[in-house]
């Protein structure tokens, strides 16, 4: 059969790239729809990609700070997004607005090419709602992607739906598609938020992108080893990493920075303790590494417990979905959340580290949520309910439609 799978973003499509390769393993048809932000890590890992939209007109809409249209559904949903992020209305109707105005700016190109290609099934992002549009404009099943935090839009009622909502389906001569629908789902158990939407659990297979084992990743550390990492887009690090620059020397450990832009530290100096590699991905090297020290990223934070990791979790807000997943690290046991006004303090870093490091419970958690996280089903199973849902794609309609 034909899967298209649709990514939200760069930082998003490692998510989508172990079952999408289980789905090529099986023997199926795979394509990846993304923005053109996103084309080169598809095509960096081995897939075929379809370039939707203007990178110009995504930006637009992901950076606006007031929302777009002003439009408000009738009833807010407790569940948009879910769990402990407290947002606000205004926080959560901005946030809604930004992901339908993206989706509004790809639904164009997108509709095109499922017509085009006419997919049996499409797998979409949780935060790339066009993928549902597509799958509606041709007449076949949908189900969403999660990367570990509760956060995709979706309506359980009809009153809650803003007017932008349905008009990205009519315009394409589809009904919206309101109702309890089906997550395919990473997150283990300890790291469950509530949630109304039925998720079909998979294990998490780490993919950071490709990338080389350098010489000295192949020495055994003669202390502990520390990964900082602001993973594979943001900018995060670059603060925290200059305060853990001059804090670093106060830790019993060697510090490895593998970050994107290391010549955000140019002109600093590093203490002894301290390597700047550029990226590393963090496969091949959490696996040496007694701690991470990271900003909030899913995949920093479920490749740091693949691997029986504990972390110190470091974002830079307290309503964001980096935040969420901070939360959830402390929560569970395997790591430190520090929030900003934490950091602001003098040695905090450094006192965190050392905390991190001597507490023998965070490594013990961050073992079991490992342990927890490798008897979760595989991708190869996930692809049978695939080849399921898709030949019986009438079963796999939403509960209720709006028109």
């Amino acid at each position: 059969m034909r899967i298209l799978f649709v990514a939200h973003g760069p930082a998003h499509v490692p998510w989508i790239v172990p079952l999408a390769w289980a789905s090529r393993l099986a023997g199926h048809e795979v394509r990846v729809a993304a923005r053109p932000q996103s084309v080169a890590r598809v095509t960096a890992a081995g897939l075929i990609a379809v370039p939707i939209g203007d990178s110009a007109a995504g930006d637009a809409f992901i950076r606006r700070t007031a929302p777009l249209t002003g439009e408000r559904p009738k009833r807010l949903p407790a569940t948009w997004p879910s769990g402990p992020l407290g947002w606000s209305e205004e926080r959560r109707l901005h946030w809604s607005d930004q992901v339908l105005g993206l989706a509004d700016s790809l639904a164009d190109d997108m509709v095109d090419f499922a017509r085009f290609w006419r997919p049996d099934l499409v797998v979409y992002d949780v935060g790339a709602v066009v993928g549902l549009v597509a799958a509606a404009a041709v007449g076949v099943p949908a189900l969403a992607h999660s990367w570990c935090q509760p956060l995709g839009l979706y309506f359980l009622h009809e009153d809650e739906v803003p007017p932008t909502y349905p008009r990205l389906f009519e315009r394409f001569g589809a009904e919206p598609r309101i109702g309890t629908d089906t997550w395919i789902d990473c997150t283990p158990p300890a790291l469950h938020t509530p949630h109304p939407v039925p998720r079909i659990p998979m294990r998490y297979v780490p993919y950071n992108g490709p990338g080389e084992v350098p010489d000295w990743l192949r020495e055994e550390p003669k202390r502990p080893r520390i990964c900082v990492t602001g993973g594979i887009t943001t900018s995060t690090v670059d603060d925290f990493g200059r305060q853990l620059l001059d804090e670093a020397a106060e830790v019993d450990a060697d510090v490895v920075m593998a970050v994107t832009r290391p010549e955000a530290f140019d002109g600093l100096t590093l203490p002894g303790n301290v390597r700047l590699t550029g990226w590393v991905p963090l496969g091949a090297l959490l696996p040496t590494c007694s701690g991470l020290v990271q900003h909030g990223g899913a995949g920093s934070t479920m490749t740091a417990l693949a691997y029986g990791v504990p972390q110190l979790v470091v974002p830079d807000g307290t309503d964001t979905p980096q935040s969420l997943c901070a939360d959830q690290v402390a929560r569970s046991g395997t790591g430190i959340h520090l929030t900003p006004a934490e950091r602001a303090r003098p040695g905090a870093l450094a006192a965190a580290l050392g905390d991190l490091l001597t507490q023998a419970e965070y490594a013990r958690r961050a073992g079991v949520v490992s342990e927890e996280i490798a008897a979760m089903p595989p991708a190869a199973e996930v692809v049978s309910l695939l080849e399921q849902r898709a030949a019986h794609a009438t079963d796999s309609q939403p509960t209720s439609t709006a028109k």
